[in-house]
């Protein structure tokens, strides 16, 4: 049994067909907001609904799956056809997803091989991860401490840097105190936040949300070699934000396109139902 079994979570934004296409097994992801469970991956959108339920209650959320019996369940199936396996996950400090994971190999050991990669970012940049690795699998050239090493080399060229409107998630997450975020939201601070080592960090704040978008922008304005960007908000309909940020990219990196999409469960328990951003990948330049 030489083929390797690639298994991801709900987070890693890929097509439906594109995880076909390369063999891919993605677990859905579960959050748990006010008594209510959300499922969500690329094929189950109930994370528009989380998104509302989250704006009209302010409730926090829990991820709660994939739990361990999840993982176990895949691990046993799989081990019908290979005893090798690459799991490669949204970051540990976002959720408990890779946590869960490891529990449940724990029961494999000695039965199989199963590596853990810790992607240390989301949705984006997870897909982008997967995908890759998904490609080199197939190629079969490379033995998979190969595919691991080049896969750990992409992640410190993905960026995730967002803007949220409210503090309340941010609090829930334990990256303000009480005191900070009734303080700031008597200022009607708009925190600037980015995913660094895997965890999100507010990094400045600002008074006006559109002194807030000033900041993505710079961010952005500061790669000179961007493979891809995505725009990300908490709405089905592209927002007036959105196409805001969308249109002064185009003013600092013309003909290129920005696709928008809606964030997930994950990064949504951390910023709120009223949070921006991008994920912006420098990819490999030579």
């Amino acid at each position: 049994m030489n083929q390797i079994q690639l298994i991801t979570d709900g987070t890693a934004y890929l097509p439906p067909s594109r995880l076909r296409e390369l063999g891919i097994i993605s677990l859905p992801i579960i959050a748990e907001s006010g008594g209510r469970q959300f499922m969500y991956d690329q094929q189950t959108h109930e994370h528009l609904d989380l998104l509302e339920h989250m704006r009209t209650l302010r409730e926090p959320v829990e991820i709660v799956g994939p739990s361990p019996d999840d993982f176990r369940a895949v691990f046993h199936r799989t081990l019908y056809r290979t005893n090798k396996m690459l799991v490669i996950l949204s970051s540990s400090h976002l959720s408990p997803v890779m946590r869960n994971a490891r529990i449940a190999a724990n029961d494999f050991m000695g039965r199989c091989d199963i590596t853990i990669v810790d992607s240390q970012t989301i949705s984006v940049g997870l897909g982008l991860l997967v995908e890759k690795a998904g490609e080199l699998l197939q190629e079969g050239r490379l033995p998979l401490s190969e595919i691991v090493r080049h896969i750990r080399g992409m992640i410190p060229r993905i960026y995730v840097v967002m803007i949220s409107h409210t503090l309340d998630y941010i609090y829930h997450s334990g990256k303000l105190s009480a005191m900070q975020a009734i303080l700031g939201a008597m200022l009607k601070i708009h925190p600037f936040l980015m995913i660094e080592d895997g965890d999100t960090i507010p990094q400045e704040k600002s008074r006006k949300p559109e002194k807030a978008l000033d900041k993505l922008l710079e961010f952005a304005s500061e790669f000179s070699r961007i493979q891809q960007l995505v725009i990300f908000q908490s709405e089905a309909e592209t927002t007036q934000e959105s196409i805001t940020l969308r249109n002064r990219l185009d003013q600092i990196m013309p003909n290129r396109k920005f696709p928008t999409i809606v964030y997930d469960p994950i990064l949504a328990s951390h910023i709120g139902p009223e949070g921006l951003g991008m994920v912006i990948y420098e990819g490999y330049w030579r």
